[in-house]
This record gives structure tokens, sequence and C-alpha cells, in this order.
């Protein structure tokens, strides 16, 4: 049908690569996510610092949360 259109999108830049390294820090069944996304979600969903991280192509270690709720 020609009215269907395809659409592809691409998501880059530094927060989808911090995601990406948190994700991979993670084990099976967990959410790692960075300081800044806990502040927008602490109000909301339980956390547990899991302490910090060196991530690849960063200069400074990231400080890690769980979401645990």
């Amino acid at each position: 049908d020609s009215s269907l259109k395809r659409l592809d999108f691409t998501v880059i830049g530094d927060a989808v690569n911090t995601a990406q390294r948190l994700q991979s820090a993670a084990g099976p069944n967990q959410i790692f996510i960075n300081e800044a996304a806990y502040e927008q979600i602490k109000h909301a969903f339980k956390c547990q610092e899991v302490g910090e991280f060196t991530l690849k192509n960063k200069s400074a270690s990231v400080k890690c949360f769980e979401v645990l709720e």
C-alpha cells in the first residue's frame, strides 16, 4: 500500500552512550541509571545507590543507582 510509510530513527549522543554502558554494567533483571536520572525519578521509584563506575570514554566516574521498584 503506497500510503504506508516506513520511519527509521536513530538515537545518538553522550546520554545514549552512558545509558548503554550502565546497562552493560547491570546484571540480569537490573536497571542502572545515573545520578541525573535518579534525581528525576526518586520521588516515584525506589532506588538504591550501587556505587561509582568508570565508564569507557568518560573522564570522571559516574554515580550509579539501581531502580528497585
